[in-house]
């Protein structure tokens, strides 16, 4: 009797073990469309399409964490403050519009962990986060941008829908290209004729001291969007080229803008200091005029651009020329 008993007790254990697993499965399908059965933020949903196929996405959602800083400028933006997001270590953006917002590690692997606890009901990433889309649209509706940097209206764009707040982008991409109007009009007959060098220093030590960004990295659209001019060299697709100490001349330019990733570093002040350098026909007219990686590489949307927009006013406007 006490045989049966037993052997009843563990075949009656294998069966919840296994209905166990039927039930995770059922909840956690292997598709990349986010259902609303998935998550509970709402019986009510939106279907938005993206990059990795569709997300059913709550009316309004209030508790979103962004992947990059593409979305964080996004959101922020578009008045939203989400409650986590990579660190901050490339933004200078104010105290008041980060406080409160929870670190979930670095962008390229952030910490899934942290994110599940903090029970977002929408998660806004970009491409380089295919690879984790799976488990993160487990754990709340996912939506990835293409975030190529040329195209950055068009992943505003999608992330206010998935926001519903399409009214507001429009408006603030209104607002952005009436100051891009406005840019070109105090430039006047100089806009065409100026040409613009983008640069950052680099790995003096390693024999490559300089980086050219060229026209498919964001402030190459930025500027191009403008009706500024490029060097030639600085003209071919692609995000940025690593230049010699040989390759100095491909700096110069009628302007040129400097991206100093590392204020602390010593990296720009040693090129800074070499003969090839002080040749350069752009640094002898003092024309060089260092800028804020924080803001020409990494902000990379709607408020990115605009701050670009201000250094272009405050270097090159000059109202005594017609």
């Amino acid at each position: 009797m006490a045989l049966k008993l037993s052997l009843f007790v563990q075949s009656y254990q294998r069966f919840l073990f296994i209905l166990f697993f039927i039930l995770i499965a059922a909840c956690f399908p292997q598709n990349h469309t986010d259902t609303p059965n998935l998550h509970s933020a709402t019986s009510e949903c939106r279907v938005i399409k993206h990059w990795m196929g569709e997300a059913c996405v709550p009316a309004n959602p209030q508790r979103i964490i962004v992947l990059d800083t593409n979305p964080l400028d996004a959101v922020l933006a578009l008045g939203v403050k989400p409650i986590g997001s990579p660190g901050f270590e490339y933004l200078s953006l104010p105290e008041s519009q980060i406080k409160g917002i929870e670190n979930i590690g670095g962008d390229l692997h952030p910490n899934l962990e942290k994110i599940a606890l903090l029970k977002p009901d929408l998660i806004l990433g970009n491409r380089w986060d295919e690879k984790i889309y799976d488990k993160l649209s487990q754990i709340a509706p996912t939506v990835i941008a293409p975030s190529e940097d040329p195209a950055w209206k068009e992943d505003l764009r999608l992330y206010a829908q998935a926001l519903n707040k399409t009214q507001q982008a429009e408006q603030l991409i209104k607002a952005y290209q009436q100051r891009v109007q406005e840019f070109q009009r105090r430039m006047g007959n100089r806009l065409t004729q100026t040409e613009v060098s983008i640069t950052t220093s680099y790995n003096y030590n390693a024999g490559q001291p300089a980086a050219i960004y060229l026209k498919n990295s964001f402030m190459g659209a930025v500027i191009a969007e403008t009706g500024l001019q490029r060097p030639a060299a600085q003209r071919h697709n692609g995000f940025s080229q690593m230049i010699s100490l040989e390759m100095l001349n491909l700096l110069d330019a009628d302007v040129m803008f400097v991206v100093n990733p590392d204020p602390e570093s010593s990296t720009l002040s040693q090129l800074q200091q070499h003969p090839l350098w002080s040749k350069l026909d752009v640094v002898q007219r003092g024309e060089v005029y260092i800028v804020s990686y924080d803001i020409w590489v990494a902000q990379r949307n709607i408020g990115g651009a605009n701050r670009i927009l201000d250094d272009l006013f405050k270097y090159l406007v000059k109202e005594n020329i017609q």
